[in-house]
């Protein structure tokens, strides 16, 4: 199937009740690889990778047709986890602390874990490696992960790429090896995949429903060639062709095991590509939102071989958690604060045929979502509002509203009839209604930001759950060091760190230029590997909070040691902020510490 330039609510008939199944709790796994999206998969493009399980699965599930998700990495997930717009929980960048969710708030896991079932993640997380923000504080009971947002990424594991990693499983480091799984060689999704499977297995045997949550690191850049990968691919091509493998392994899986019908399976991926819609990742359009989104249930009734249809209303990440809390009965958690109202709604009256439970309040909603990638909120800066018009139960526009910047004009499409957002009709008067409808829509998301938009998520340093914490660069308010290419290169930089101390007292400081995984082939001013060697002479740390400032002090280096030790007296409990710089022998900023190392 392929794509057509006009979206049809395709209706179907259904011979048996929606969501009639056993007594037995269904699993769910929601599959969502990186940076990648419909041109990626041949079921949509013909010279597209060779995806032949991910296009049989389409071909037999319930496919959203219009689902939007944010258009990068840290803004999706926190949206899809929260069933709340990712800027109103915090997360409106992938870096400077702003990829890291509140901690008050309550995620998909927490209710899963509350209401029975067993909670998983496999692969990426990219909301935060530090207490409280790590997957294990926010309901997930088994945790196989890589830190930071990609393999190669400043936090993770150092040298990390998808052929040769080490990554943790509940706390402790693993090597990555090649498995009898199937697939030639070592690389990151077997290895995810495989543990994904340990989890289910374990549960199964328990008799205990799972979710599992799969949001693989690949396709992210960078790329290296699977060994697996056909001859003459490149290396996007092959992950991707990986990938599907893989998926295709996941299904045979839960056949094997006999849980496939009675498994709610969803395919998605976490921002747009382009291809034939304008705009790509980080694009407000709807290249950078829309993305493929496929669902399969067979004891629920929801796709199978010859059941597969479209629903063609507009979907977001924001709907999949009150959707699964109304298709499974799931509970909320108790005295839920109205802050943390959840923001999606339940889409499960459109997965089936029958249009007269179709809720109006849906019909009529709109949804707006944003990607700031700054360091603090801007209002109007790249946001698209959505919303369906409805003539009974025939869907007549599909409109779209965005904004690049507070100096831009406004835009309008009804990507109905102008999939690729050609036609910008905003000056129609016939449209001034609409406009003003979205406007407003916008205003009051922006109303719900702009609560607790000066707040910081602070990392909780001296805590027992964490007692040894590690303050990395990427996580620095202010400037911008994101990945190890730019340790290596010794890329200059200093910004604050947002934290909380969680007990007065004593705090030991280790500053350091590389990791300690690599300790004993470097020191502080040595090159590693290609690597820049730099002359750094002194380091200055200064821990303050308003008008406090606790510490402002610095120490020379010894060039032959890994790091310089800070131990600082008397630090009070509560929040502040700690920055840290090396100098050289002429005293201008020189690299930057990268690697905090702090112990209570």
């Amino acid at each position: 199937m392929k794509f057509s330039k006009k979206i049809v609510f395709i209706i179907g008939l259904c011979s048996t009740h929606l969501f009639s199944q056993s007594t037995k709790r269904p699993n769910v796994i929601f599959v969502m690889p990186d940076d990648i999206s419909h041109s990626a998969f041949s079921y949509y493009k013909d010279n597209a990778p060779k995806t032949p399980h991910i296009d049989k699965f389409a071909n037999e599930s319930v496919r959203l047709t219009d689902f939007h998700v944010s258009p990068s990495c840290s803004p999706t997930r926190a949206a899809l986890l929260t069933g709340r717009p990712s800027d109103v929980v915090g997360v409106w960048h992938t870096i400077n602390g702003r990829n890291m969710m509140r901690a008050d708030e309550i995620t998909m896991a927490d209710i899963f874990k509350a209401n029975g079932y067993a909670t998983g993640l496999f692969f990426k997380w990219h909301l935060g490696d530090n207490y409280p923000f790590r997957p294990k504080d926010r309901g997930f009971e088994y945790v196989a992960w890589i830190k930071g947002g990609g393999t190669g990424q400043q936090p993770d594991y150092w040298g990390n790429t998808n052929n040769t990693a080490h990554y943790w499983v509940n706390d402790k480091l693993v090597e990555m090896k090649d498995e009898d799984d199937g697939i030639k060689g070592a690389f990151t999704t077997n290895t995810f995949m495989n543990r994904a499977m340990d989890f289910m297995d374990d549960n199964i045997k328990k008799e205990k429903p799972f979710f599992a949550y799969i949001p693989l690191g690949t396709a992210h850049a960078p790329h290296v060639l699977p060994p697996d990968a056909r001859e003459g691919v490149s290396a996007k091509k092959g992950t991707i062709e990986n990938i599907d493998k893989n998926f295709g392994r996941l299904i045979k899986y839960l056949e094997d095991r006999g849980i496939a019908d009675n498994t709610i399976l969803i395919f998605t991926t976490d921002n747009g590509d382009g291809g034939y819609l304008r705009g790509g990742k980080g694009s407000n359009y709807d290249g950078g939102t829309r993305v493929p989104c496929f669902i399969r249930w067979e004891n629920g009734n929801l796709g199978g071989k010859g059941k597969a249809r479209d629903v063609a209303p507009l979907t977001a990440h924001i709907d999949w958690l009150p959707t699964f809390m109304d298709i499974l009965d799931l509970k909320d958690v108790e005295n839920r604060p109205e802050k943390l109202k959840i923001r999606g709604r339940s889409f499960k009256p459109f997965l089936d045929t029958d249009h007269s439970n179709d809720p109006l309040d849906y019909k009529n909603r709109a949804v707006t979502i944003n990607d700031m990638w700054t360091e603090f909120p801007e209002k109007y800066k790249k946001l698209s509002v959505k919303k369906d018009e409805w003539q009974d139960n025939k869907i007549i526009n599909k409109w779209r509203l965005t904004r690049t910047s507070s100096t831009s004009d406004w835009e309008l499409y009804d990507v109905l009839v102008d999939a690729k957002q050609k036609n910008n009709i905003i000056a129609n008067p016939a449209y001034a209604e609409v406009v003003e409808e979205l406007k407003e829509e916008y205003e009051q998301w922006w109303k719900l930001v702009d609560e607790r938009s000066s707040e910081y998520t602070r990392i909780i340093i001296g805590n027992k759950h964490e007692p040894k914490t590690t303050l990395h660069a990427m996580d620095f308010h202010g400037t911008v060091i994101w990945d190890q290419t730019s340790v290596k290169k010794g890329a200059t930089g200093s910004g604050f760190i947002a934290v909380d101390f969680d007990k007065s007292g004593t705090y030991k400081f280790d500053l350091r230029r590389w990791p300690k995984e690599i300790a004993k082939q470097t020191s502080i001013t040595s090159s590693f590997n290609e690597g820049k060697a730099l002359d750094i002479k002194e380091a200055r740390i200064k821990i303050w909070h308003g008008d406090k400032v606790y510490v402002d002090t610095k120490k020379e280096v010894n060039p032959k040691k890994d790091g310089v030790v800070f131990k600082i007296k008397d630090l009070p409990k509560g929040p502040a902020f700690v920055q840290t710089w090396f100098y050289n022998s002429v005293g201008e900023m020189e690299g930057a510490v990268y690697y905090n190392y702090v112990t209570h």
